[in-house]
Order: C-alpha cells, then structure tokens, then sequence
C-alpha cells in the first residue's frame, strides 16, 4: 500500500499534466513546445548538410536525442524551473538542435526562479557552451564570433526572462493592492451600514418607546379603574373617551413614526418632518402631564442659535429620562432641567426611585439608554446615569461653544 502511494506521488510528480494549467497557459506551453519542435525538426532533417560537417557522423543522432529531450523539457519549466535549467546545460553544451529549446527553457527559468540562481545557472550554460567550436568547428563562423555570440545571446535571453518576471511581480502586486482596497471598501461598507442600522435603531426606540409607554399609562389605567376588585369608582364614559382618545393618537403617530423611519430604508433622499429641537421639549413635557405623569421642568436657555444635533440630543434625553421615569417609577414626580453651565448645555432628569416593580411596568432593556450615551458621544458631550441618594439622576452636558 505504502509502495502504491509512493509511485503515484511519483507519477504526479514527474507528469507534465501537472499542475494545473488555465486554457491560457495550455497555449502558450502549446505554442512554444511547437515551436522548439519545429526548430528540432529543421536543424535535425532539413538543415544543410554542410553546416553539420563539423560534427561526427556517430555523434549527430546523439545530438537529434539531445535535442528532442530538450523540447520534451519544457513541458516541467512551468512546476520546476531551476531543475530543467540545469537538466538543459547537457543539451545547450553538446546539441546543435537543442539550441532553441535551451534559450526558451533558460528564459522561463529566469522568468519563475529567483534572479540570483537563474543569473548562476545561466553562467554556466554559457561556460559550457563556449567549448563546443573547438570540439566541433562550425562553417563560415571564426571563433571569435562564437565567443561574442553565445555570452549575448543568453544573457538576452536571461534580461527577457527576469524582464518579465518583474512585469509579472507588479501585476501580481496590483492585483493584490486591488483585493486589498476592495476589503477595505467591503468593510468600510459594511461598518456604515452597521452604523446606520444602529442609527435607525436608536431614532426607533426614542420615538416609539416614549409612545408605548404612553400607551401602556392609559391602558394600564383603564385597566385598574374598570376593574371591580380593585376600586369603587368605575370611570366615566368622558374619561373613557379621553382615555381612549390619547391612547388613539399615540397609536397613529407611532405607526406614522414607524413608517417614516421604515421609508428611510427603502429611499436615498425622503422629505422628512422637521427633527425635534429644544423648543419641542415643552411639548413633549405636556403630553406626559397629559398621560398623568407629573413633570416639573426648568428650562433657561436659548431655544434658537444651537446647532440642530446638539438640540436634537437633548430633546432625546429628555425623552429617554420621561420614558424611564413612566416605564419604572410611574407615580414619582419628575424634575427636568435644562440650562446652560459654563458655556454647555445642561440636560439633567431626575425621579425618585421605587421601592419595588409592579407588574403593570414595562420591562425596560436598556438599550435607550445606550443609545443616547452613543449620541451624546459623537456630540463630544459627556453623560451619567446613576441612583444617589435614593433618586435616579440623569444628566447629559452637551459643548455649546459652536452656535
């Protein structure tokens, strides 16, 4: 069994149908073992007799073998370049008809070696070429001319080589730098549209959470009111139509909410409602009074003249601290201040904390409040969120210096 795998690592080895070659590649191996082959046939059976008078009449079918192994070579300079170099000295040195074969396997070499060992085993292609005159004179050539010819003709063919391994390394290296900028773009891609899921997430929970929970206020107060185990005084149809009333607006304008941020994500450019500013805060203050949460708020700053995301930061913390404050301490009263300290803008919300959860709350997940510590950080701004001394304070200082 051992002895089996072995000889087919061998036959894959030595196989010249390996490795494997792109139809590309099968041409132009194709094309120049036709060629050496051509030029095999011509100086073996159709050259001049006169040009090979020189050579022994027992040598010249050593020379046709020599010559016909160098063609069949370069089948293997593609896998092992530098071998079939030095397997082409005895065919260059001694063949007339390995001539072409020799050149074009010691350019390959050069073209997939590395240039130090392809320089040296060229050398020695050369120095062992140089000798053949005298052993077999060619016609009508003075050996001066071979001892030119043969060093140029190689060191030609070795420049084309590393020429074109040098063109070969700098298209590889474009393709590369290529691969590379095109996963940095991927990834730069995929980083912003992360970021802008994240950003279309938070705008979501800022703006439907504060509508749930207004939902779940008046329905949670229908709920206790119409319920004879626990009070006597079932609520009037008018409350019950005020009731209902509120819990139909927040419903349609968290749908209409919803549908807006749900258009931002099938269209580049939206007319989109004016985003929250610092003016819209009493607002928002109002319809959380209005759903029975008890609000005090100091606000002493200019409504005008601070950039847009700045006020859009506070409305949201403002309305992220309203909706904590509804979701867990539902009957504590809430203090909201917004003024300006030191040349900043001061968001602060405060409420007392309860002693327990009832199971009429909401579960919150604090993902609000991870959101707006991501806006307040790309505000440059700064945010804390703690219990001291019995009461939950959340305070946000946004920079005001840019108006």
């Amino acid at each position: 069994m051992a002895e089996g795998t072995r000889a087919r690592r061998w036959v894959r080895a030595l196989s010249p149908l390996t490795p494997h070659r792109t139809r590309r590649e099968w041409v132009a191996d194709g094309v120049l073992f036709a060629v050496s082959l051509w030029s095999w046939y011509y100086y073996a059976f159709l050259i001049h007799p006169s040009f090979v008078d020189g050579v022994s009449d027992w040598f010249w079918p050593v020379d046709q073998v020599l010559g016909f192994v160098a063609c069949l070579l370069l089948w293997w300079t593609r896998r092992y370049p530098r071998t079939v170099g030095l397997l082409l000295v005895l065919p260059g040195a001694l063949a007339i008809t390995a001539s072409l074969p020799t050149l074009i396997g010691v350019f390959r070499m050069a073209k997939w070696s590395r240039p130090l060992s392809s320089v040296a085993i060229t050398a020695l292609h050369i120095a062992t070429a140089l000798p053949y005159h005298w052993v077999f004179p060619l016609p009508d050539m003075p050996l001066i001319v071979w001892l030119v010819t043969i060093p140029l003709m190689y060191a030609l063919v070795l420049c084309g080589g590393l020429l074109a391994r040098s063109r070969r390394q700098v298209i590889e290296g474009l393709r590369e730098s290529a691969a590379r900028d095109r996963e940095r773009y991927e990834e730069r891609l995929t980083s912003t549209r992360r970021d802008e899921r994240e950003r279309i997430a938070r705008e979501m929970h800022d703006v439907l959470a504060h509508r749930v929970s207004l939902l779940s206020v008046h329905a949670g107060a229908l709920e206790y009111r119409t319920d004879p185990d626990r009070t006597a005084t079932p609520p009037t149809t008018q409350e019950i139509h005020e009731a209902a009333v509120v819990i139909r607006e927040n419903a349609h304008r968290a749908v209409e909410d919803l549908g807006e941020l749900l258009t931002v994500l099938h269209e580049d450019e939206v007319s989109m409602r004016p985003q929250p500013r610092l003016r819209d805060i009493p607002q928002l203050v109002a319809e959380a009074r209005l759903a029975g949460e008890s609000v005090d708020i100091e606000m002493a700053v200019p409504r005008d003249g601070l950039r847009e995301s700045m006020q859009r930061t506070a409305f949201r913390a403002v309305q992220e601290g309203l909706t904590n404050a509804r979701k867990h301490a539902p009957h504590a009263t809430v203090r909201v201040v917004v003024a300006e300290q030191d040349d900043d803008l001061l968001v602060e919300v405060e409420n007392a904390v309860p002693v327990g959860l009832t199971s009429a709350e909401i579960p919150g997940g604090g993902r609000g409040l991870v959101g707006l510590a991501e806006r307040v950080r790309l505000e440059g701004g700064r945010m804390d969120a703690a219990v001291r001394d019995g009461r939950f304070r959340l305070t946000v200082v946004l920079p005001s210096g840019a108006r």
